[in-house]
């Protein structure tokens, strides 16, 4: 079906994603799956109910109430999906005074509030809105995975005009202390770390928590990642074989590398320290100098002979 072509959608709603992905938890297990890997749910769990629009007490609406059960008992997955509306007050803070409420009337036995929206929605929250968010499902690992699946062309086609709708109110302006934090950052790096090869910044915005490294190998696909704000330094690689790769690379990881399967990449983490970009330099250039040493490590790891044969392998 790489033949059909779509017209532009200039302004999708969070109604039509809402039920896009509504359909999709219905009738794609592999969907399913994505989500409870996003959650850190087992993948095995069976879905009980799903249901979209949820407004029974006065704590607010969910968009998308997911219910799955497994060995561990029940969870509820409650799903705030956003494009580019604002949020209201105390929000998130809500969705868990909803989560807690399920525990306590025995609708499952713990839950997880998961954010729906474009990458940089997501990023841009300010610290109070993100932190009572679990994890964020991105519109870009939504659209990752249906581009494995043709029958879903439309579906992409979506959600990829919703990111776009997103960016279209969305103009990158430099914000003065993410600027200063990747300009210091920038000159450890180049100067103590000249092997990684980081390009020195341009305009950097508020959401700029990603810090993106030249590829290593297999054209784009093989890439250093630090997500300096809590997930850690990563190697990226782009494959449609995530699972297998995982499975191989398993006997030459490091105690503390894991990896990350996702429906079209594969991450393989090493935790480091958060690191507060708002504070003096000087205050976090340990954990600064602590995560480039880690990448550093990640980069000899990929270039091993036997990891790059794998991973060139699973491109």
């Amino acid at each position: 079906m790489s033949y059909l072509t779509f017209d532009t959608i200039a302004r999708v709603d969070e109604v039509v994603t809402d039920v896009l992905a509504m359909d999709l938890l219905y009738s794609s297990r592999e969907f399913l799956e994505m989500i409870l890997t996003v959650a850190a749910e087992p993948r095995d769990a069976a879905p009980v109910a799903i249901r979209r629009s949820v407004a029974e007490t006065s704590l607010g609406e969910t968009d998308i109430e997911l219910v799955v059960e497994c060995a561990e008992g029940r969870c509820g997955i409650l799903v705030e999906n956003k494009v580019r509306a604002p949020l209201m007050d105390r929000q998130f803070a809500r969705y868990r005074m909803r989560g807690k409420a399920g525990i306590l009337n025995g609708q499952w036995q713990r839950f997880k509030v998961i954010l729906m929206s474009p990458r940089f929605y997501y990023e841009s929250l300010a610290a109070e809105h993100s932190s009572q968010i679990d994890a964020n499902l991105s519109y870009e690992i939504v659209v990752d995975f249906l581009a494995g699946h043709p029958e879903f062309a439309f579906k992409r086609h979506v959600f990829e005009s919703a990111i776009a709708d997103y960016r279209k109110g969305y103009v990158k302006s430099p914000d003065v202390a993410m600027m200063e934090f990747y300009q210091n950052y920038w000159a450890v790096a180049s100067s103590d770390f000249p092997q990684l090869r980081l390009i020195k910044p341009d305009v950097i915005g508020k959401d700029g928590s990603w810090i993106y490294f030249p590829p290593l190998y297999g054209g784009n696909s093989v890439r250093l990642i630090h997500k300096f704000k809590g997930i850690g330094c990563e190697l990226a690689v782009t494959t449609r074989n995530a699972e297998q790769l995982a499975e191989t690379l398993g006997p030459f990881l490091h105690p503390d590398m894991i990896v990350r399967p996702m429906k079209s990449m594969a991450f393989v983490n090493v935790k480091t320290p958060a690191i507060n970009h708002l504070l003096d330099f000087d205050i976090v250039r340990r954990d600064v100098v602590t995560s480039l040493r880690t990448l550093e490590r990640l980069q000899s790891f990929a270039m091993d002979e036997n990891v790059r044969r794998l991973i060139t392998d699973a491109l």
